[in-house]
């Protein structure tokens, strides 16, 4: 087995049916978190909400500052 770092392991492992899996299930995650409040919300806290669930999503999809990634040969 030969492992090497490389340059695009971001782009590489956003491409896996895994990690979109992932993403699917940590945004659906997100939105129930938010459910009752969306329910409940007038337009413009609507906004607000979406535009909260946005962030949180991205800050929970992100990989760690300073990760590595390998790709196995």
């Amino acid at each position: 087995m030969n492992w090497r770092i490389v340059a695009d392991g971001k782009t590489r492992l956003a491409a896996t049916p895994e990690q979109q899996e992932r993403l699917r299930a940590l945004r659906e995650a997100v939105r129930k978190r938010y459910a009752r409040e969306m329910a409940e919300a007038g337009f413009f806290w609507r906004l607000l909400l979406r535009w909260r669930m946005e962030r949180e999503f991205r800050r929970e999809a992100q990989p760690a500052p300073g990760a590595l990634f390998v790709c196995l040969r």
